[in-house]
């Protein structure tokens, strides 16, 4: 494989605390990265010349990290990118208007404001939207990033009418990774036939100036991990070494109302070995080329799913890769990562 993209989590900290968040399942410990450790980041991926992109996200707020702009003078010789739910200081949201190639905004809470989320939000989306009138600059491009359910699928027309009033033009859904059986109920993608799934997305195309990415609504045959296929890699606040945003924690989730245990899997540390020597190892190498060459069962749809054990965690699957991604809804282009 070669580095395209780095996911770097400055911190798993967040100054919201939302409902829909797998970290009121995860047995994480919270904090930050050393500053030392991001240097040294900084430092081994000179080895890989076919890096383009550093983006600052993970289960954590960035622009919370006590060295952020430290972190963004670092990696500034890359496209920089980052996820943020909008949270941040003017003189933060100054220097992601002067740095950053992209950057989405999860706008998750918006509709329903229990947080102070929305004031916030649009204060921070005048900030970039003056830069780029004041300075004709074509970036930050800014997204909005949204996971849709049943119970807030409305609301989604209202930030869409938002985003044209600041001249956002990217949209990137996700549907709901339920880590409770409340959550299950709410989920507004099915294993078949979908017809209210469909109504609803030709509502949404007809909002023609936003470029759209969109997941499935029902099941599909093809599998496809983006992380791999693309070249992407996530390193966490601690220095280990995922393969995906899915694998990078311990917590609960549930896939078609079953219950699952998602292991945390890491290949190596950064602070033990460099980086390359984690991703061109034996464990990451045969883990990539099962994935990319979908050497692996498909357990959400496999007729013995009721009475095996092997589904209840990402530890093995039945032809013993480990870990499983025999039930990832991310491959299934039912939840995504902006």
């Amino acid at each position: 494989m070669e580095l395209k993209r780095l996911y770097i989590e400055l911190t798993n900290r967040c100054n919201l605390n939302c409902e829909m968040c797998f970290r009121h399942t995860w047995d994480t410990i919270e904090g930050d990265m050393e500053l030392d450790l991001l240097k040294s980041i900084r430092e081994q991926v000179k080895e890989f010349p076919s890096l383009e992109e550093v983006f600052f996200g993970g289960i954590g707020e960035p622009t919370i990290y006590p060295h952020f702009k430290e972190a963004v003078e670092l990696f500034e010789g890359y496209k920089l990118l980052m996820t943020s739910n909008g949270i941040m200081t003017e003189e933060n949201a100054r220097l992601v208007c002067e740095k950053f190639t992209e950057v989405y905004f999860s706008a998750d809470q918006y509709h329903e404001d229990t947080q102070g989320v929305k004031d916030q939000l649009i204060k921070t989306f005048e900030i970039i939207s003056n830069y780029h009138k004041q300075t004709h600059s074509s970036t930050p491009k800014v997204g909005v990033a949204y996971v849709l359910t049943k119970s807030n699928s409305e609301a989604l027309f209202d930030i869409m009418n938002m985003m044209r009033q600041y001249g956002f033009h990217r949209l990137s859904l996700s549907h709901l990774l339920p880590i409770d059986e409340k959550d299950a109920d709410d989920i507004f993608y099915n294993r078949y036939e979908n017809e209210e799934g469909k109504a609803l997305l030709e509502k949404i195309f007809a909002y023609r100036d936003i470029k759209i990415n969109i997941p499935d609504m029902e099941l599909k045959t093809e599998r496809r991990c983006t992380f791999i296929d693309k070249g992407y890699v996530y390193i966490d606040a601690r220095g280990e070494v995922m393969s995906c945003y899915r694998l990078a924690n311990s917590y609960d989730e549930y896939v078609f109302g079953d219950k699952k245990r998602v292991l945390k899997h890491s290949f190596g540390n950064v602070k033990e070995k460099s980086l390359k020597e984690i991703l061109e190892g034996k464990d990451y190498q045969n883990f990539w080329n099962t994935v990319y060459n979908n050497q692996y069962p498909s357990c959400i749809d496999c007729d013995l799913r009721g009475g095996c054990s092997l589904v209840e965690d990402t530890k093995y699957d039945c032809y013993f890769n480990t870990p499983s991604c025999a039930d990832c809804l991310w491959v299934r282009n039912f939840v995504r990562c902006p």
